[in-house]
């Protein structure tokens, strides 16, 4: 083979792996997009559509379902990781309320569609159920890193971490906003009361 035809036999290759990598990318993200629209399950054809691809092209990338959805997972981990991390644990207990409520309603905003689909298919989908577990895991700690000085003096602290952990979840504020119908201001007047009580009494 002539050196000329050995690099055009390179970049027809590298080509291969770009566009495979832009359809891998679509594929994700189409997966992703769906979910953000409420579907729980959206079918291999239904992702390719959206995705641009032949449905064949998703089974190209991906092993099975289980594979595609384990992949947008820690995509969809990796844009919104920062809105999980960030959180100001400064000041008195006031201003800690409201930081954590401000920083659960971005979240909701951010990922509520996502999270609300996910939470359904959990019960279908090991991968989405370890993922959803984490996930709360994460924000419960948080949640009781941001109130750990009310807690080493508070009575009855198991209840307390409890309550804490499922008045702060997205899974509550997807309630109060979506079963209940209120707005932010309304959500943000119903966590600041609930966890002000939890303390004041």
């Amino acid at each position: 083979m002539s050196p000329s035809s050995s690099a055009a036999t390179t970049i027809s290759l590298d080509g291969r792996r770009e566009r495979g990598a832009r359809n891998k990318e679509a594929v994700v993200s189409a997966l992703l997009e769906l979910y953000s629209q409420g579907e729980v399950q959206p079918p291999a054809a239904r992702i390719a559509e959206m995705a641009g691809v032949s449905e064949r092209s998703v089974f190209r990338y991906f092993d099975d379902m289980e594979d595609l959805a384990s992949c947008a997972i820690t995509v969809q981990w990796d844009r919104i990781r920062d809105l999980y991390e960030t959180l100001d644990s400064s000041g008195n207990l006031t201003q800690r309320i409201n930081s954590i409520i401000d920083h659960r309603l971005k979240l909701y905003d951010k990922v509520g569609n996502v999270m609300r689909v996910a939470v359904v298919a959990a019960y279908k989908s090991q991968v989405v159920a370890l993922a959803v577990k984490e996930r709360r895991l994460i924000m419960g700690r948080r949640a009781l890193q941001q109130f750990e000085n009310e807690l080493k003096t508070a009575r009855d602290v198991e209840n307390k971490e409890r309550i804490l952990d499922y008045t702060l979840s997205l899974e509550n504020i997807i309630y109060l906003k979506e079963a209940l119908g209120l707005s932010h201001n309304k959500v943000r007047e119903t966590l600041t009361v609930a966890i002000q009580s939890l303390f004041d009494s």
